[in-house]
């Protein structure tokens, strides 16, 4: 069997939070509202209605396309997308075909550049809700501003499709701002197409459509990689077709053979004139953008903490916020870090009230000094959290014992045990372990015990 390659494009459908839809001024928040509240004759597309667009959504495609290092043409234009559905009000969408507001640009996953082919935007439709039988039609989200951005068929595995779609959510959430992206709220959808070859001839064209998370994305064409490649060289080439994922079953399904732009008969928007893109400052957008991801990374990697721990720092906003709020305060960036990643607080991290600064900052110190442990450390962190005082915590807590202290004491009380330690009985290490961890109540964290113990052993 010859070696067959992977090949794989993504279309990603990014819902902007402006405070308006795409073409009226309804409310552009539809999430957890009641069905078919925030609408108006332009987004039911009433007789007589007409466009206008929104010009936050036009600047923050821009502006996005900008920092995914994309070409801004001089002009663009919309056009109309034919095609029927319930949620669909006009039989129409008006989308962009030709002439899109940003034409390239790519995003960097390790080594890789994953090329794009465009960016371009459109109005989202409704939804269809299926209950008791019947199929309803809510419109709220209908006239949605959404941001495709699309790929070039360059992604080769699907561990790189989820890497490129965890960057691109925090590229479109952290740095240029212009959508929350979240998965679950349907603000960031992901079409995918998959395809396989053997250098000379290739598979089907497999789309799987409205995946709704970076885990199912993985999983769907890990699907269909398999399926595709089970199937050489008996492989019906070069059709194109659309298949489902059925997330709690684990499979793929087949839908429907795939429409080609011809099927959707676009043409130039009549409502709405070309755009004119020269007249936008495009350096006062340049200069909206946030630091990039792979900046920040360096900027922690510099500061001594661990590219895995940077990595999931910068994955939460959250976490990020808290650390860098706490590292202003406490010096050793690496512990405070640790802290974070692997939780060592006692309450949610979201974003961290430093009018208490001083409290986290003798916390952080006594556990770096080994005054107290893990568990110390969360219940005082939560008190902290909840407004109380750090020395109360701590004489509440045990968290005001001194180390050094109580373990010389341990080694003059025990002198034969020292001598024969230092005369090469290294299991004694372990009862010199348990008496201090006694006379600290289990407080005290044992990896300070260790370090000071071996320091006064002189091992």
């Amino acid at each position: 069997m010859p070696e067959l390659k992977t090949t794989i494009g993504l279309e990603i459908h990014v819902q902007l939070k402006t405070k308006s839809k795409m073409f009226c001024r309804c409310d552009n928040e539809a999430f957890g509202a009641k069905p078919n509240t925030t609408v108006c004759p332009i987004c039911l597309a009433m007789p007589g209605s007409l466009p206008v667009a929104n010009e936050q959504a036009v600047l923050w495609t821009i502006k996005t396309g900008l920092a995914l290092h994309s070409e801004i043409p001089k002009i663009a234009k919309f056009d109309r997308k034919h095609y029927f559905y319930p949620d669909l009000p006009k039989g129409y969408q008006i989308s962009q075909y030709d002439e899109p507001f940003c034409v390239g640009g790519y995003v960097e996953i390790g080594e890789r550049k994953i090329k794009l082919t465009r960016i371009h935007l459109e109005e989202d439709a409704g939804k269809l809700i299926h209950k008791d039988g019947a199929s309803l039609v809510d419109l709220n989200r209908a006239g949605t501003p959404l941001m495709e951005i699309v790929t070039e068929p360059d992604i080769t595995t699907p561990t790189e499709a989820g890497d490129f779609l965890r960057k691109l959510q925090k590229i479109v959430r952290d740095e240029v701002a212009v959508s929350e992206a979240s998965m679950e709220k349907g603000h960031l959808r992901c079409d995918a197409n998959i395809s396989v070859t053997d250098g000379e001839k290739m598979s089907e064209i497999v789309e799987l459509k409205n995946l709704n998370s970076f885990r199912f994305v993985e999983k769907a064409l890990a699907l269909e990689e398999a399926r595709l490649r089970e199937e050489y060289p008996k492989w019906n080439v070069g059709k194109k077709v659309t298949r489902g994922y059925d997330s709690k079953q684990n499979i793929t399904f087949a839908q429907r053979t795939k429409e080609e732009a011809a099927d959707y008969r676009y043409f130039p928007e009549p409502d709405l004139p070309p755009f004119n893109t020269t007249t936008i400052d495009v350096s006062a957008l340049k200069n909206e953008i946030g630091r990039s991801e792979d900046e920040d990374m360096a900027e922690l990697v510099n500061m001594g903490i661990s590219s895995s721990d940077a990595k999931i720092l910068l994955s939460d906003k959250n976490k990020e916020a808290f650390f860098r709020k706490l590292s202003e305060k406490f010096d050793k960036k690496e512990l405070t870090a640790k802290a974070i990643v692997q939780n060592y607080f006692g309450f949610p991290l979201t974003d961290v009230d430093l009018t208490n600064a001083d409290e986290y900052l003798q916390l952080f110190e006594a556990f770096d000094s080994g005054m107290i442990n893990k568990n110390i450390f969360a219940k005082i962190a939560l008190g902290i959290h909840n407004g109380e005082k750090y020395e109360t915590l701590a004489s509440d807590n045990g968290g005001d014992i001194n180390l050094q202290e109580i373990i010389e004491e341990i080694i003059s009380k025990n002198s034969i045990e020292v001598e024969a330690y230092k005369a090469g009985k290294t299991q004694l290490f372990g009862f010199f372990v348990g008496e201090v961890m006694r006379a600290t109540k289990g407080q005290a964290n044992p990896g300070e015990v260790n370090r000071i113990l071996r320091e006064n052993l002189g091992s």
